[in-house]
């Protein structure tokens, strides 16, 4: 059943580009993991140089053995064995990897964005790199000092995979692993002066691009392992070194709104020694291999007072855990799990007891219950304080004595204000297409009536911005399990941030009455990409629906929407937070015949509308066509028949009210 899901998975991300209608999911245009981490590290001053660590910090050669298994979500390579930052070492794209944990290379940079090389259309070009830094392939120094020949048996590993969670690569759009044969070096020239000659590289590996499932029927594994055999004798230097780089076409549609990100390959356990043979394809451990479950059943968060109404519903009876022994022989191993409440008293723990894990050519993951689905016989602490955080800590060890295989791996359940199928990280974009598509969210209340206070949305960038396309935000009623009545609506635009995790919030004024199972969600203006978070990890297909010919339906795609509803107990209005609603226009007449508009405004909360000093009238493209000073008469004679938005800005140059107005002399 496993399998059948995720190759049901691969195969609707493939359909995804066919046919430019309804449900579009497309990669990103920018990485928001990735440029938050550029941000910070250029806040401690430890930037790159074009993508690449200052040559000062890789002057001392590494020793044998290179390992490094990617464990460490860092999201940029380690210092300590890469000299470069452009691919992205991360636990969301890989599928079944090695541990949890992989390095993806893709058509995003360094600071996050998509290289300036990707235009629509069949031409590739070299997108990310993967360098290591310089190995002594010379000597080793222990047990004892020894020059390295062809005879230490010398092999470089590593595991790959194309596409993972992302788009798969075309067969033109190749992973390829070089050798350096030469450093870069200054040259006289006759006559004086330097050249400056280029790094030599030779090209050992590579492999076309493919879809997933394409290539686990041809491998029979999620992630396939190669072994490489270093005899040449020019590699045998003081200063070897190995990068890995993809080619890269852009396969998503000329259209801005739906440019991104493509061609993802996942890279695993790259692992240089010596003493090495070709049969030499297991590392000896215990490891998780991704994240286990959450300890809800239906969400990811969700508000505390909703779960103490209905605890036991809303906790899972078991977990999901996978983990695998990557040894050639069996260990006798326990597992056992751990939760905690930082700051609190509640503190549980779990036994699966003892259980010989098998190798993993025998069996590749394990399947014992205690161990792969243990029970969740607990309830979490229920009271009346509106938030609760829990740390879970997983733990699988080999008992025998003396032994140090095994691994930990933590996890978090937040119970906050909000809602949410989602693990609030982006692996693409979820758009509909054509103008008047509606999508809707699905959430149920345990404990009704309660208060709709805000919708939380992530929008992820588009090429120049161009999902800034203003959009209905609006609530729906349930309708025997579809979306029924619209009871509340209003005109809204995107926001999107350079930090990871800023979702855009929308304060609905008033606040809304909501029972039972509610909907939220938008209507589109236009056809374009308004690119929402879309989260691949998590999957909440069934509480997704789109409308695009009047009729609703659930989702074909399998992942999560990076929307949250705020509900219960107001809350504080943050920095570049939205008032909905708060804003009052009266425009007319509307549909407008004549050449003036008439224009009276003000704000709902304190009556006054004083400092709303600016319009601006866009088209349908979200091009300005007239713009000045707020009056009550607005002369509308340049503009043609056509749908338009009026939108009002303050002293401040926020927005505070938007409107539809319709031309028609």
């Amino acid at each position: 059943m496993l399998i059948r899901n995720i190759f049901l998975l691969f195969f609707t991300m493939a359909i995804s580009f066919h046919g430019f209608s309804q449900e579009i999911v497309t990669g990103l245009y920018v990485n928001p993991v990735v440029q938050a981490k550029a941000a910070a590290l250029k806040q401690q001053n430890q930037t790159t140089h074009n993508g690449y660590l200052e040559a000062g910090l890789d002057t001392i050669p590494m020793n044998l053995p290179f390992l490094d298994d990617f464990s460490s979500l860092g999201v940029f390579p380690s210092d300590q064995r890469w000299i470069d930052h452009f691919a992205f070492e991360n636990d969301d794209y890989p599928v079944f990897p090695v541990n949890i944990g992989a390095m993806t290379l893709d058509a995003i940079n360094d600071s996050g964005k998509m290289y300036p090389e990707a235009v629509p259309g069949p031409a590739i070009f070299i997108a990310d790199h993967l360098t290591s830094r310089y190995i002594r392939l010379d000597s080793v120094f222990t047990p004892a000092p020894k020059a390295l020949t062809a005879a230490d048996s010398v092999f470089l590993s590593f595991y790959y995979q194309p596409q993972g969670r992302g788009q798969a690569p075309q067969f033109n759009d190749s992973l390829i692993l070089q050798f350096l044969v030469k450093p870069a070096y200054d040259s006289l020239i006759p006559g004086g002066g330097i050249i400056k000659v280029p790094d030599l590289w030779q090209r050992i590996w590579y492999s076309n691009g493919m879809s997933l499932d394409t290539f686990y029927v041809r491998n029979n594994k999620w992630f396939a392992r190669v072994m490489l055999p270093i005899t040449d004798t020019v590699f045998f230097a003081k200063k070897f070194r190995f990068r890995f780089y993809n080619y890269v076409s852009l396969a998503s549609s000329a259209e801005p709104s739906w440019q991104s990100n493509t061609d993802q390959w996942n890279i695993d356990e790259v692992y240089l020694n010596l003493g090495r043979t070709r049969y030499d394809t297991v590392f000896p451990e215990l490891r998780f291999i991704q994240r286990p479950s959450n300890l809800l059943r239906n969400y990811s968060a969700m508000p505390y007072p909703q779960y103490c109404d209905d605890p036991t519903n809303e906790l899972r009876d078991t977990l999901d855990v996978l983990m695998s022994n990557r040894d050639l022989i069996p260990h006798m191993s326990a597992y056992n799990y751990f939760i905690t409440q930082p700051g609190g008293t509640f503190s549980k723990s779990y036994s699966g007891g003892n259980y010989n894990i098998q190798p993993y050519n025998l069996s590749p993951y394990v399947t014992y219950q205690k161990f792969a689905h243990p029970e969740f016989p607990f309830l979490l602490p229920v009271n009346n304080t509106d938030s609760a955080v829990f740390l879970i800590k997983h733990v699988v060890m080999d008992i025998t004595p003396g032994s140090t295989f095994g691994d930990t791996v933590q996890t978090i359940q937040r119970f906050y204000n909000y809602y949410a199928y989602d693990d609030g990280t982006p692996e693409a974009s979820y758009g509909l297409t054509p103008a008047g598509s509606k999508l809707a969210y699905s959430f149920k209340l345990n404990n009704s009536p309660d208060t709709l206070r805000a919708i939380r949305i992530y929008f992820n960038q588009t090429l120049s911005e161009t999902n800034d396309r203003f959009f209905y935000l609006c609530v729906w009623n349930d309708n025997a399990g579809k979306p029924g009545d619209t009871i509340y609506s209003d005109l809204v635009y995107p926001r999107y941030s350079d930090s990871l995790n800023k979702f855009v919030t929308y304060h609905l004024y008033p606040p809304l009455a909501i029972t039972g199972t509610f909907y939220v969600g938008c209507i589109q203006t236009t056809g374009d990409n308004l690119s929402i978070g879309y989260d691949r990890y998590n999957n909440s297909q069934q509480s997704i629906f789109y409308n695009t010919y009047g009729i609703w339906s659930n989702s074909a795609y399998s992942g999560s929407l990076l929307i949250r509803p705020v509900i219960g107990k107001p809350i504080p209005l943050g920095t570049n937070d939205v008032i909905t609603g708060d804003f009052r226009m009266s425009v007319y007449p509307n549909p407008c015949s004549g050449n003036v508009l008439q224009v009276k405004t003000r704000n709902a909360t304190n009556k006054s509308a004083e400092s709303s000093v600016q319009f601006s009238i866009f088209d349908m493209m979200g091009r300005i066509n007239l713009k000045g000073e707020v009056t009550e008469a607005i002369d509308v004679s340049s503009l043609r028949n056509g749908i338009y938005f009026l939108e009002i800005k303050n002293q401040s140059g926020m927005r505070v009210g938007i409107t539809k107005v319709i031309i028609a002399k």
